[in-house]
C-alpha cells in the first residue's frame, strides 16, 4: 500500500508544488542561457509561456491527476524551445569566436 499523508486534494497540490520546484532550476538555466547567448526578447517570451504552462499544470493537477497533462506538455515545449535557443546561441558564440562566422547576423540579414 502507498503511504497517504492526507486527503487526495492535498497530495495532488503538494506533488504539483514539488514538481514545480524540481523543474525550476532547469528552467532558470535554460532561460538565462538562451537570453545571454541568443536573444533576450524571445527568451523572455518563452519564459512567460513557460510560467503560463506551469500555472495550468499546477491548477490542473490540483483538480485531477489527468488535468496536469496539457500544462505539462506545454511546459516541456517551452523548455525544449529555450534549450534550442541556448544551444544555437552557444554554438554561434563559439563559431564567432574561433572561426569568425556569425550565423545570427547572417540569419538577420535574410529577414
Amino acid at each position: 500500500t502507498l503511504f497517504r499523508s492526507g486527503p487526495p486534494e492535498f497530495e495532488r497540490t503538494f506533488r504539483a508544488q514539488q514538481n514545480c520546484n524540481e523543474f525550476y532550476p532547469v528552467f532558470l538555466v535554460a532561460l538565462w542561457t538562451a537570453g545571454w547567448f541568443c536573444t533576450q526578447e524571445l527568451a523572455s517570451l518563452l519564459g512567460l509561456f513557460y510560467m503560463f504552462a506551469r500555472h495550468r499544470y499546477f491548477f490542473g493537477y490540483s483538480e485531477s491527476a489527468k488535468g496536469r497533462l496539457s500544462g505539462f506538455y506545454m511546459s516541456l515545449m517551452a523548455l525544449f524551445a529555450l534549450f534550442v535557443l541556448a544551444s544555437t546561441g552557444i554554438t554561434n558564440s563559439f563559431l564567432d569566436e574561433y572561426l569568425d562566422i556569425n550565423l545570427l547576423k547572417k540569419i538577420r540579414r535574410l529577414f
